[in-house]
Parts: structure tokens; sequence; C-alpha cells
């Protein structure tokens, strides 16, 4: 097939389009944020600095744009070249078999005026929490039902998005529980596999506005912090209000959390080590879609302590069993009574990662990959 990704350009995106690399597909990519291609994504057929003027620019545009969006979408085909634009001219000269858009908001409701215009087959991949947390939002449902109306195949990372979008309006086929980024070398990751007893690494993902609830974390810390003050404990992708935490408590405390920063971040590869050292990680907010994260606490050992909002985390966690699900992200009670239970229980954490590593199997790149080239295969068939 011609598939042509509608997608922004970071490593997810990439992880997940270079599965197609060396097969028969011939893959096509544009960016309605007309960012520069990934570097990983360079054997593609890309199209970029698309994002011309058609006029000079108008003092209050952005305030329009934030303030007003549905007006302001409405005029900006007079003021630039829209992303609905260049993906008609696109689709009209390519005609790809498939369009395959991933995320919703940026780069999924451009395609629906084009579709308007122009019949192709289309996919979407829901990640995080596109669905789920933007469903009832006033300006966004009439966009996703209009987008759900339309789309023949939905891809997920979960079973929970599936059942959302059919009650609001999809009729097409689903493919499920596809992780967003794609499979694991699990033979690479051994390396960063510590034994069980060696581990007293408490790990915390950093994240605290709209979605993330990092700080309810570090709060639940603290009502236990004699029970966890012989652990290391890190911080990632900590956003500044959560940097301000941590600081507070290392000098209340006498403590020496660590962190990197959002702006800052550290790399996957160094990432992966510390789940590989930690006996606990924890990811905390108010919805999301399956995160990698939790993924990779699976794959790597560290014993899952998660949100579970619509219950998406139950997809891979049985509660009690391979994981603690947080049943309220801003209970800080509830969060550090898991913790204290999860660390005070050895054989709980370790029978937690034996099924965990059965789980990890499943993860493998190998399989994820031949999964998803046998889902395009099928798509192409089906044509």
């Amino acid at each position: 097939m011609k598939i042509l990704f509608v997608c922004q350009q970071y490593i997810h995106s990439a992880r997940w389009i270079n599965q197609l690399k060396d097969t028969h597909h011939e893959v096509f990519i544009f960016d309605c944020l007309d960012r520069e291609v990934h570097q990983d994504l360079q054997w593609t057929t890309y199209f970029g600095n698309w994002s011309k003027r058609k006029i000079k620019y108008i003092k209050g545009e952005h305030y329009l744009k934030k303030k007003f969006p549905n007006f302001y979408n409405k005029i900006s085909s007079k003021l630039m070249v829209t992303a609905t634009e260049k993906l008609t001219q696109i689709i009209k000269e390519i005609q790809p078999d498939l369009v395959h858009s991933l995320e919703m908001q940026s780069q999924t409701y451009p395609l629906v005026k084009v579709s308007e215009k122009i019949n192709f087959n289309w996919a979407y991949f829901s990640w995080g929490s596109d669905l789920f947390f933007y469903r009832y939002d006033k300006f966004h449902q009439p966009k996703i039902q209009k987008v759900l109306s339309r789309i023949n195949y939905l891809f997920t990372d979960n079973s929970r998005d599936v059942n959302i979008a059919r009650e609001i309006g999809f009729s097409g086929e689903s493919f499920s529980k596809l992780p967003g980024g794609g499979g694991y070398d699990l033979e690479k990751i051994k390396n960063y596999i510590q034994p069980f007893k060696s581990r007293n690494l408490i790990l915390i993902k950093g994240y605290d506005h709209w979605a993330g609830k990092a700080i309810k974390v570090l709060e639940a810390l603290e009502l236990i912090i004699e029970s966890i003050k012989n652990y290391d404990i890190y911080v990632y992708s900590a956003h500044d209000n959560v940097i301000d935490k941590i600081n507070q408590l290392n000098s209340k405390y006498n403590l020496d959390i660590q962190y990197s920063s959002r702006n800052n971040e550290i790399s996957q590869e160094s990432l992966l080590e510390k789940f590989g050292q930690a006996i606990i990680a924890i990811g905390n907010s108010v919805t999301d879609g399956i995160p990698n994260t939790l993924l990779e606490a699976i794959i790597l050992g560290a014993f899952p302590i998660q949100s579970n909002p619509g219950g998406v985390s139950e997809d891979y966690i049985k509660d009690g069993l391979n994981g603690v699900l947080i049943n309220n992200p801003l209970d800080v009670e509830e969060i550090s009574n898991k913790i204290q239970q999860a660390l005070a229980n050895d054989e709980l954490l370790q029978n937690a990662n034996s099924i965990n590593e059965k789980i990890s199997l499943k993860l493998s790149d190998t399989m994820i990959k031949q999964r998803v080239i046998d889902i395009y295969d099928k798509i192409e068939r089906d044509l």
C-alpha cells in the first residue's frame, strides 16, 4: 500500500512507523504542525516546509487562536496555507491507499474537512487522552464525533478507548492493545535489569499539569517519610512545580531526591537503566492511555504503582497481583498506603516480577512488529 501517515515528529511516531521499514508498503509522512522530519524517518517520503503565509501577520491573531478557536479556524485559510489545504493537495496527488493519523487534535482534525471533499480510506490511532479526556469537552466533542463517524479503522493501545469510540459513533474495524511506540528489544533490555535484592530505587514520573499528578505522589511519600528515608528516589521529567516540591522535601527532611527536568530530559537509555534498578515505579495521572513508562516498568522488573483512569491500566495490571492500581489519583492517603504496603511485601514484589516477565514476552519488538505488519497487510487485502 501507499500509506500516508499524518503525525507529529516525535519518537513514538517514529518507532511506530519504523515497524514498516523494509516492508513492501510505501510510506509518506505529513505533519500538520510542519515540524522537521524526525531523524529516524529520513527513509520515508516527507512533505515539509509547506506552511506559508498568504498575507502578513495581523496583530491579535494569536489572541484569537487562543480565546476563540472556532472563529479562528474559520478565517485561518484566509491568512495562511492550512494543513487541510495541503493535505487535500497531497492526497489528490499521491492517491494513498490508506491515510493513517496518529493523535487526534493536531493531526486528525484537519482531515475532517478533507474527507468532506475527497474519499479516502482512513485509520486513526487514539493515543493518551484523545478520547477519554476530551470526549465531553464542548469544543472537542463535535469534532471527535465527526472523526469517529468517518474513520474506517481504529488503532488503540488499550481496550477502554474502543468501547468509548463505539459509544460515540465509530462503526469500523478496531485493533486494540497495540503499544503506541511499538515493542521493545528484550535482548538489549536484559542488560539493564538488576537483581531484585540489589534494587533500592523508588522511581516517579514527574508530570504535574492537567493530566499528571506527581505532586500528590511526593505528598504521599511525605506521609510515610520514615519508611522511605533509606531508599534512593528519582523523579524523571519533572515539571517546575514538582522540582519546587522536591527541593522543599530535600530541605525539610534532609533527603537527596534526584530528578531530571522536562527542560533537560533524561535519555531513553538512561531511563530504562533506572527502571532496571527500581524496586517500584509510580505513575499518577487523572487521564491517560497506556503509558509507555508502565510497559517499561513491567519489562524491566520495577513493581508498577499506577493510576487507572477509566480502567485503562487494568489491561496490564491485576491489582494486588502484578502491580497496584491507584483508584483516586488525588487521594494522597491512598497513594501513601499503597506505596508502603508494596515496599513492606517482598513476596508480592517477587511474585509480580515473575508474572510481568511473562507479560514482557508479548511486548517484544519482533512479536509486536509482526502483529502490526499483519494488520496493515489485512487492511491491504480488504481494500
